[in-house]
């Protein structure tokens, strides 16, 4: 009985940490991603060709999809296990990693990986919508999109 007394408070405090945890994680609003496209590389590639380097060293899952933002649309701030490359098809987006933000306009690229602090995109437009054509490389069963909270800037 008197283990239970002492594990009760640190139960509710995990609870309440969870709650807030929670309650700060930053969903999207206005992003509409399509359908996924994609599969499984099962074994280990090693290419360095042309002055790119492109390795894996277990079974590799990739998928591919796009995504439109309404106009004002947003991510919400979140991570990426492995890399996404996201190429602007249309509009242009703002996206802020660890308080710094950077606009990209169609044509542009720009990278994601799991090495990078917590960010989010963001349609620069209040007007028109913006589309981006995704590729995400993750390891195998990984899940795809972890929300986090935003950063203290």
């Amino acid at each position: 009985m008197r283990k239970l007394k002492h594990i009760a408070p640190v139960l509710a405090i995990a609870g309440v940490l969870a709650v807030v945890a929670i309650a700060m994680a930053s969903p999207p609003s206005g992003q509409h991603p399509s359908t996924v496209v994609g599969g499984t590389l099962s074994d280990p590639l090693h290419i360095n060709t042309d002055r790119i380097k492109f390795q894996t060293k277990d079974p590799t899952d990739f998928a591919e999809f796009t995504v439109t933002y309404d106009p004002a649309g947003y991510s919400g701030w979140h991570t990426h296990p492995g890399v996404v490359f996201a190429v602007v098809q249309s509009g242009s987006v703002v996206r802020t990693v660890d308080c710094q933000s950077r606009v990209y306009h169609a044509g542009d690229v720009f990278v994601e990986s799991d090495e990078q602090p917590a960010g989010e995109v963001r349609n620069a437009s209040v007007t028109q919508p913006a589309v981006l054509f995704v590729t995400q490389i993750v390891p195998h069963g990984s899940v795809r999109r972890v929300e986090s909270s935003p950063p203290s800037c």
